[in-house]
């Protein structure tokens, strides 16, 4: 695999005839030899294309490419100087292979690789691997299935003895399965992930005659696989793999002994429990290399002596200034506007290089309205995709707040919950829903998990997944109160211990944390509620880096003080402690305001109805 500064500045294939003939827009050139093609991997981690003709000057885009004579001839392995203008007809996305597709090539070209880099042909057989050979019996083309959903949907085209062909035959790419995880659908103690193909062959081979020489030979084998994709994704295509590769004990990362290698291993480590890692390094360049040259001894060694992905805790004061400048240059993640006198008290919000914050109230006093507010506010100005895990909305609930909040109108409101249905089957409404549901990049504004009865344990494990398998980068539990309520204070404590192990990850968590039942003194006037009133052990509000307390007179007589909560921060390890604003909440819109610009405000109407958080 060419290296990742290689492939990002264009590496050279060949040079071949300009397609400038075919392409609209361009000038015709005659060149038979002028145009040069460059690989280069895209955010996919997919192999690309495009060119240059140093005859004429023009370049040519990787759609231009893809889809002219040359283009497609090339992409599908054949022959480019033979490639003619009536081939280029587009090239749609292709179609998963037919079991008699499959069939049919698994008959055509075979197993048999004639011991190719040292490989026994059972053992290609084994991943399905095949190999062509010219007469002379030698190997010049190697095929490796890719699966989805443990469905063969397409061969991966390897022209020997390293050239890959963005194509092969059938459906490929980063959406399929790992290579050869269909061979291992049970789990088990053991599961290996290499750079490549034939370093997974080489070593399930290694592994294997281990297990034999040691009378093992009934033994489950150790899971071996690999991706399909270039080093740079290998972490999407692991991390869509989550609940599979967790079905393991033990996952040994194991990629190429270079710098690439290395970068590739820690972005898969990443995505994974890291209870389970241990990373693999290779003595030799990678398990093939090993493998021939006689090293297989070495390479057990590696891989049963790879490292627990867990650091001494002690570091030197030498170098210190790189983890200032980290720590300095985090990104800073903004609050709604109406939330500005707290962001001035935190210097600007908090930095997702990982916090734990609580927002602490009485029931029904507006923290999940405003934590929402928070959410929308990350989403659609600071790109950040939360995980919410409600313990109190369904899935359905929570949709229809955040519609609320997006479309400036309180979908609770409707008398009917069919004019409610109309109303959003508008066609400028539905424009608004889609602009909710997906980001410009067509990404997911949000996942959620819809947990109501699961442990504690189980909350800890969607955490994980959510963060590591779908990217979400920030956390809200709301509420969290109602997973511990019925723990056992060792049991809470325990879960805070893991909250303060995970945000080291770099992502954030906030709770929503319920309080004792607010007071009134004597004459009537509500006590305000401290952070020392939140339920349950009082380690969450002692560790957390800060404390957000949310007061609202849910009694009073005016329609604006109902509606009105007050914010006070009596913990922010990097800011300012004290009042935080009073924020003013408009039942009808769903919106917020600070209370200043809410009384400035001469086009706001004044509060009406009895409805408020």
């Amino acid at each position: 695999m060419s290296s990742k500064k290689e492939l990002e500045s264009g590496m050279f294939v060949l040079h071949t005839k300009c397609i400038a003939d075919e392409v609209e827009g361009k000038s015709s050139c005659s060149s038979s030899d002028g145009m040069a093609v460059y690989e280069k991997e895209n955010g996919e981690g997919e192999l690309v294309y495009d060119a240059t003709c140093w005859s004429c000057g023009q370049s040519f885009t990787v759609s231009q490419f893809s889809e002219s004579s040359v283009g497609t001839a090339f992409l599908d392995g054949e022959d480019v100087k033979s490639a003619t203008p009536s081939k280029r007809l587009g090239k749609p996305k292709k179609e998963p292979l037919t079991r008699k597709e499959v069939v049919d090539l698994i008959k055509e070209v075979g197993y048999k690789g004639n011991g190719y880099r040292g490989l026994k042909d059972e053992h290609n057989k084994f991943y399905g691997h095949l190999t062509k050979l010219d007469s002379q019996g030698t190997p010049t083309v190697q095929m490796y299935p890719e699966t989805v959903d443990n469905k063969v949907t397409g061969y991966k085209m390897r022209v020997l003895p390293k050239d890959f062909r963005r194509g092969g035959k059938g459906r490929t790419g980063i959406g399929s399965d790992l290579s050869g995880q269909v061979k291992f659908q049970s789990g088990g103690k053991y599961l290996l992930i290499v750079g490549g193909e034939i370093d997974k062959v080489s070593g399930y081979q290694m592994l294997r005659d281990s297990q034999i020489a040691r009378g093992q030979e009934d033994f489950a084998p150790i899971a071996v696989v690999s991706m399909t994709t270039g080093e740079g994704s290998a972490y999407k295509q692991v991390a869509a793999q989550y609940d599979w590769c967790d079905t393991f004990d033990i996952i040994v990362i194991g990629m190429d002994n270079d710098d690439a290698g290395a970068d590739a291993a820690e972005a898969v480590a990443k995505v994974l429990p890291k209870e389970k890692v241990r990373i693999a390094t290779w003595s030799g360049k990678d398990p093939n290399k090993m493998l021939v040259d006689g090293h297989s001894r070495q390479f057990l060694r590696d891989f049963y002596g790879a490292k627990e992905l867990v650091a001494s805790g002690i570091k030197s004061s030498v170098g210190m200034m790189d983890s200032v400048k980290e720590v300095l240059l985090s990104t800073k993640i903004t609050l709604p506007p109406y939330m500005r006198i707290m962001e001035e008290n935190m210097r600007r919000a908090f930095s997702t290089s990982g916090k734990i914050v609580n927002i602490i109230g009485s029931t029904s006093c507006g923290k999940s309205t405003h934590v929402n507010n928070m959410g929308y506010h990350w989403m659609f100005q600071e790109s950040l995709k939360p995980l919410v895990i409600s313990l109190e909305k369904t899935e359905g609930e929570y949709a229809m707040d955040m519609l609320s909040i997006h479309l400036e109108k309180n979908l609770g409101w409707f008398k009917e919950g069919q004019d409610a249905i109309d109303y959003l089957e508008k066609p400028e409404v539905q424009d608004l829903i889609a602009e909710l549901e997906k980001d410009e990049y067509g990404q997911e504004r949000w996942r959620i998990v819809d947990e109501r009865d699961g442990s504690i344990q189980t909350i800890e494990k969607q955490i994980e997944r959510g963060v590591k398998q779908y990217g979400c980068n920030i956390v809200i539990i709301d509420v969290l109160t109602d997973a511990l309520r019925f723990l056992p204070i060792d049991q809470q404590e325990k879960h805070l211990q893991w909250q303060k192990m995970f945000v080291k990850q770099g992502v954030s968590i906030v709770n929503v944390l319920h309080t004792t039942k607010p007071r009134r003194d004597k004459d009537g006037k509500m006590i305000k509620t401290t952070e020392y009133d939140a339920l349950g052990t009082g380690s969450f509000v002692q560790s957390a880096h800060i404390n957000i307390v949310i007061n609202r007179d849910k009694m009073a007589a005016t329609a604006l003080e109902k509606n009105t909560t007050e914010a006070d921060m009596p913990k922010c390890r990097e800011g300012t402690t004290g009042p935080a604003g009073k924020w003013v909440y408009d039942p009808e819109t769903r919106k917020l305001y600070d209370s200043v610009s809410y009384s400035q405000e001469t086009t706001v109407k004044p509060l009406s109805g009895e409805v408020d958080f």
